[in-house]
């Protein structure tokens, strides 16, 4: 019996413009047991994490309104991703807007289910602090993967105003928790002023590999530093390649290209180098991905929600080329 293909709505037929929002017209498929399928994209309205400007909880709705222009096929890739993948919109978390602890409990459930499902997931978020319970349920299902974060900041604060969880602080708590291992966390596009000269200590303490804003302008360093992310995730040669996860910040982006944030970092990658970096990833063993803190009050002409949804189609294509 042939496979049954999940793929988006013919535009001939239904233009983009019409129908419900999903991301890419892709079917709407909330229940995922049973059923074929490889990649589901979830959405997670949450931004009670947020330190700055809120309104990331508007962001997946954003991009599948975004996503219409996504289409099937990737030409700098060469991929028909919906020829090599069953993607479905598999729906949003079900989020407390007041209540941190239990929207981490929800996402950690969610993401569970799509893997118990056979899937993959790639969230939309969302504030940053959803990574860390993602990663809870990454670790249970791959282990600890490898992590290639895009970002203006290294998310390695340890509280705020006394909380311990917040957008700021996702990779120390993972850290942490020993979900990941510091010397597996790569880091690109840090940039900004800080508070305190000691602020890089921990990432130094726990051989976090960085690029930072200056260092990825120059060609020779970047080569080098994603050869190093390509070595790492070979592993010893002698099994199966590690598991890689790639968290997109979206302020690892100059506020130029993707205004709509809530921290907003000047001095960043143009939208063009992101996708390009993004590509530089093919080949690696995708296990998940998210792209988060799209703040669309803040965005202008779709800005930041059409690069969130283009990040979305580049994660797909990374999960097609293996």
């Amino acid at each position: 019996m042939s496979r049954p293909k999940y793929a988006p709505k013919n535009p001939l037929l239904s233009p983009r413009f019409g129908d419900v929002a999903t991301f890419n017209r892709l079917p709407y498929v909330p229940d995922l047991k049973g059923k074929d399928v490889d990649v589901a994209i979830i959405g997670v309205p949450f931004d009670g994490g947020t330190s700055y400007r809120p309104g990331s909880r508007f962001g997946p709705r954003a991009v599948r309104d975004a996503s219409v222009l996504c289409r099937n096929f990737n030409p700098s890739l060469g991929i028909h991703v919906y020829d090599r993948l069953n993607v479905v919109d598999g729906g949003d978390v079900s989020v407390n807007p007041l209540n941190l602890q239990t929207t981490f409990k929800n996402i950690e459930k969610h993401v569970r289910q799509v893997h118990e499902a056979g899937a993959r997931a790639i969230l939309v978020g969302g504030d940053h602090s959803i990574f860390l319970p993602e990663l809870r349920a990454i670790h249970a299902k791959f282990g600890k993967p490898i992590i290639v974060q895009f970002d203006a900041h290294t998310d390695t604060a340890d509280s705020a105003w006394g909380e311990k969880y917040h957008h700021g602080t996702p990779i120390r708590r993972a850290i942490e928790e020993k979900l990941i291992s510091g010397s597996d966390v790569f880091q690109i596009g840090i940039r900004g002023p800080l508070t305190s000269a000691d602020q890089e200590d921990y990432c130094h303490e726990q051989k976090i590999s960085i690029l930072d804003i200056e260092s990825f302008q120059d060609s020779k360093k970047r080569a080098r530093f994603f050869s190093a992310i390509h070595k790492k995730a070979k592993g010893s040669g002698k099994g199966k390649p590690r598991p890689v996860y790639v968290t997109f910040d979206v302020d690892g982006v100059d506020p130029a290209f993707a205004p709509g944030t809530g921290t907003p970092v000047v001095g960043g990658m143009t939208s063009l180098e992101a996708l390009t970096c993004v590509r530089a990833l093919k080949g690696l063993h995708v296990c998940g991905a998210n792209v988060v803190e799209i703040s669309p009050p803040y965005d202008h002409a779709e800005l930041t929600s059409l690069l969130g949804a283009a990040l979305v189609f580049e994660f797909l294509g990374l999960m097609a080329s293996r």
